[in-house]
């Protein structure tokens, strides 16, 4: 025992050395190398701000942001949206207004603004002399929707035409255990900061970010994207009945006062799902994060799209490695393209105003 406890002691002390040596060498001769790295992986905590609602993105920001070892570049408006080629500006507040609504996802982790589905979506709608605003934003929920959607509108002193709400599967996490709404309306939460901690290390040290991208292009790193609960609650019956009922529920009720407010700006609605990693590895392709939308969306004559379905078109080991980032859920470019392309599809389609005038849309005269 104490031979092994002594080898353990200078296994210890050798690792200790040479992250010292590491920390030390960039800090010092690869001080280029280390600011740039330290730049883009600083750049996530300083890119939000909090807010009444929790958090926002911080206006008229730029950087060069890293994402496992994907570095893009990222930008803000002086209203905090993010923006690229496409993106609106102040000369483009007189067209016909899009808001674009979600988490991470649509604010478009780990992707230019360009190759995102939001970003896909402005350069398309721009082509139509009308204006996507992204509203989307890192770690946001249904209980933050439709809080951000009136701060935006009054940003921007603009109602728009158009909502489209794209609902992420850690959203019914996020509304049953992570964000508390107080008395007065205010938002919060109180996660606890590993993502901080990951960002230093790789910003500080060789050694990690060597070790992380050896792990991303391994097989170990899409098997480490599968397992989430975040991802996994709607076929797991352990997690429905601890908080996934009760996450549904409660997410519905905060996307009823996106409908009250569609009705009140006489605006469209959309609702959009997509899978995540576990999803398509599970076969789950008729999700309750599927049935459950499409059911509540016809019941308020909301227009819903099935982002699962693209998903599922091709063998799971092909979707997972072609649409889904290696190590993580997030959508490569093809992936968003791949969601964009579906929400295409299905703008093209009558809208339930041409197919029937007994089911207008919130906000619609019937």
């Amino acid at each position: 025992m104490k031979k092994v406890l002594r080898m353990l002691g200078q296994a210890l002390a050798i690792v200790a050395m040479t992250l010292a040596v590491d920390f030390v060498l960039l800090a010092t001769v690869f001080s280029g190398m280390k600011r740039s790295w330290a730049d883009a992986a600083t750049a996530y905590t300083e890119a939000y701000i909090s807010t009444d609602y929790d958090h926002d993105l911080a206006p008229n920001a730029k950087s060069e942001r890293a994402w496992g070892n994907i570095v893009y570049s990222w930008r803000t408006d002086r209203y905090g949206f993010r923006i690229g080629n496409c993106a609106p500006g102040e000369a483009e507040k007189d067209r016909p207004a899009i808001f674009v609504v979600g988490d991470s996802f649509t604010e478009g982790i780990g992707s230019s603004y360009e190759k995102s589905f939001a970003g896909l979506m402005a350069c398309d709608a721009a082509k139509q002399g009308k204006a996507v605003w992204n509203l989307g934003v890192a770690s946001y929920s249904p209980a933050i929707y439709h809080r951000k959607i009136r701060v935006a509108a009054q940003r921007l002193g603009i109602k728009p035409a158009e909502i489209y709400v794209f609902l992420d599967l850690s959203d019914i996490d996020d509304d049953a255990n992570v964000y508390k709404v107080a008395a007065d309306g205010t938002v919060s939460s109180t996660p606890f900061h590993w993502f901080h901690i990951g960002q230093f290390l790789l910003g500080n040290f060789a050694t990690f970010r060597l070790a992380y991208d050896l792990y991303l292009s391994s097989p170990f790193s899409t098997v480490a994207a599968l397992g989430r609960e975040r991802g996994r609650w709607p076929f797991d019956p352990a997690l429905m009945e601890k908080w996934g009922w009760r996450g549904l529920e409660i997410a519905g009720n905060n996307l009823d006062k996106i409908v009250a407010i569609c009705r009140e700006w006489n605006c469209h609605m959309t609702l959009v799902v997509y899978p995540w990693p576990e999803s398509v590895d599970a076969g789950d392709r008729d999700s309750i994060q599927v049935t459950q939308w499409r059911a509540w969306a016809a019941s308020r004559n909301v227009r819903f799209i099935d982002g699962f379905a693209p998903f599922f078109r091709e063998p799971a080991e092909t979707a997972l490695r072609k649409y889904f980032i290696a190590g993580d859920v997030h959508f490569t470019e093809l992936g968003h393209r791949l969601l964009f392309d579906e929400v295409k599809r299905v703008e093209s389609l009558p809208s339930p105003e041409v197919q029937s005038s007994r089911n207008p849309r919130p906000g619609s005269t019937p």
